[in-house]
């Protein structure tokens, strides 16, 4: 009794030892390498020669000759299946001449045990079982002399094969250490030290290396989880950090827009684009938007993009194999940390994003976030070319009005309504620009004007959209009752007695169809979407032919018998809000709880049906 009196004092303070130094969880980071990528590095590593081939013997010509080529892996069990093309040539070679040879054509098939060295971080392939096929992939019988000479070299080639992973383990390093928090950066580092070799598994799509560690909880309490609204400093520390992000996005998104992705793989793409973008713009409206708020977004679109990344960035052999690894190690590691929850205090940033840029590019690279068209990125949402030589000018925030306006002329409105092609060079004229400020008299003339820029573009879209008749009257009708809805036909307003383009109230969004900069940046031209009236119509009737087509028409109740007006609401639901604003949407108005702003849409949906236009004045005077 006394001895253990005794030792009380040593388990409280070996208790309170415990609890100061927090909580160690034993983690495992997922190396996945699936059959391309093991592939590419084999044959990036050992099967260099013309035509992915490697000479075991002797050289092309020669009167002995064995030569491998074009290996592949796939999976068998619990093991994995190497196959190569197999040659073997084997004569007597006397002076100039070969005598006698006997040749062989096929493949090998080796079925192999991965073997991982957690000390030095290599991969290397132990061969359980060994078979000859024929061109036609049928059991083989080679001459036992050719197989006797060929197979011990074959075999001694093979084992030597050794996948150097320390540079994507390194790179995973340096990428996970700025990731925690400056008070936790002892543990951190001793965390990356330990960080080593565990079991290898082959799944049936590859193999997964485990990287052990053992991570230690940081924060004990939960204070540092309540969000509190940010300063004015660390809103534009997040706004910078999400720009770079953004960039980060188009960069990986841009890269896997080929001619060999295949329309799923599309459409995740474009759902992730979209979702991410418009849920940055709707927490901007937020007070307490957190600071983790790009580590969350950067999680979820992982989850999403990850399986499209491995099928396209191994389709073909790349000297970046181990960048890619290194690349989807990391992504990977970031995933594992957040499941385990937000006490460990990770936050992804700015020079993260550079990091793993790095990786996939190969080498060191920018992320700039730039407004300027992006010619990959209209072609992966699969929108119409654009002239690249568009000179655009951000910088333009306002325009004179002249003193004393020029009257107005009938024949100079038509003359500059034709004078602007949709996908032109330049910014409109002047006069022309200046011909759109809403007149204190004749205003009708004025709607009458924007409706005719909105009939133009809507049936521009038409002629080349996918959408069926039965949904074009819908359409027509959309366009202006959406165009009434964002800006009251407006796309300039008058300000200090000066003519600036119409912004929405957070800053964002602009001109007659209210198309946001950030959604959207790199789809449009920044300086035409704000001071061409055309353009941003256009912009729009894009836009909503997109979630027409790609959203909602994807869904099987609106083929049969469709109820056009609430179709026309749910385009204009995701219009304002993303894709996910379709079942959220269908929701509200099952639950008689739609937004304000979408019981105003559709009563100016009905007065367009009735031709109304009359009441477009009501908002318009005094705009």
């Amino acid at each position: 009794m006394k001895s253990l009196l005794k030792s009380i004092p040593l388990v409280l303070l070996w208790l309170l030892f415990s609890a100061s130094s927090g909580f160690a969880e034993k983690v495992v980071l997922p190396l996945t390498l699936d059959h391309k990528l093991l592939t590419s590095l084999l044959l990036h590593d050992s099967f260099t020669g013309t035509d992915q081939s490697a000479a075991i013997f002797g050289l092309p010509g020669d009167c002995t000759y064995v030569r491998i080529a074009k290996p592949h892996f796939s999976s068998a069990g619990k093991l994995l299946r190497l196959e190569m093309q197999l040659e073997i040539r084997v004569g007597l070679h006397l002076g100039e001449k070969c005598f006698i040879p006997v040749e062989w054509q096929g493949y090998l098939e080796l079925l192999q045990e991965p073997v991982f060295d957690g000390r030095t971080f290599s991969l290397s392939f132990r061969t359980v079982n060994s078979s000859l096929l024929t061109l036609s992939r049928q059991p083989a019988t080679v001459a036992g002399f050719l197989w006797r000479f060929a197979k011990p070299r074959v075999s001694e080639y093979l084992d030597q094969v050794r996948l150097d992973l320390a540079p994507p383990i390194t790179d995973l390093r340096s990428f996970l250490a700025p990731l925690f928090h400056a008070e936790a950066q002892r543990s951190t580092q001793a965390m990356l030290d330990s960080l080593h070799g565990g079991g290898v598994e082959v799944k049936p799509d590859g193999i997964v290396v485990e990287l052990l560690t053992e991570v230690q909880e940081i924060f004990r309490s939960k204070d540092h989880l309540v969000v509190t609204e940010l300063t004015g400093e660390e809103r534009q520390q997040l706004l910078e950090l999400w720009d770079t992000w953004d960039a980060f996005l188009v960069r990986l998104l841009t890269t896997m827009a080929t001619e060999s992705l295949n329309p799923a793989d599309r459409q995740t793409l474009i759902d992730v684009l979209l979702d991410t973008r418009y849920a940055f713009v709707a927490a901007l409206e937020q007070p307490d938007i957190g600071k983790d708020f790009v580590r969350i977004q950067f999680v979820r679109a992982w989850q999403q993009l990850a399986p499209v990344f491995r099928r396209q960035l191994f389709a073909q052999p790349s000297d970046n194999s181990l960048g890619y690894l290194a690349f989807f190690t990391a992504a990977d590691a970031l995933a594992v940390f957040d499941r385990m929850g937000p006490t460990l205090g990770i936050e992804i940033s700015q020079q993260g994003l550079l990091r793993l840029a790095g990786m996939l590019a190969g080498k060191g690279t920018t992320l700039p976030y730039s407004p300027h068209l992006d010619k990959q990125l209209r072609e992966l949402l699969q929108l119409p070319p654009i002239d690249e030589d568009v000179k655009s000018q951000d910088d333009l925030q306002e325009l004179d009005i002249p003193v004393e306006e020029p009257e107005d002329d009938p024949f100079s409105q038509v003359f500059y309504f034709f004078i602007t092609p949709v996908y032109g060079a330049s910014l409109p004229a002047y006069g022309d620009i200046l011909s759109w400020k809403v007149p204190e008299e004749n205003v009708d003339g004025y709607v009458a004007r924007v409706r005719d820029v909105l009939a133009e573009n809507t049936a521009a879209i038409l002629s080349r959209s996918e959408i069926l008749h039965q949904f074009h009257d819908m359409f027509r009708k959309l366009i202006p009752a959406m165009a009434w809805q964002e800006s009251c036909f407006r796309q300039f307003i008058v300000k200090n007695n000066k003519l600036t383009y119409l912004l929405s109230s957070n800053q964002t969004s602009i001109g007659l169809m209210q198309i946001n900069e950030r959604v959207w940046r790199g789809l449009y031209d920044l300086s035409r979407l704000r001071w061409d009236i055309r353009y941003n119509a256009l912009a729009g009737c894009e836009i909503a032919d997109l979630y027409l087509r790609k959203y909602a028409l994807n869904h099987s109740r609106w083929q049969k018998n469709a109820d056009m007006q609430l179709l026309a609401q749910v385009v204009y639901a995701m219009y304002n809000g993303g894709p996910g604003e379709y079942q959220k949407f269908l929701e509200r108005e099952r639950n008689g709880k739609k937004y304000s702003s979408e019981q105003l849409f559709f009563e100016k949906l009905q007065s367009v049906d009735q031709e109304k236009w009359d009441r477009v004045k009501d908002c318009l005077v005094g705009g």
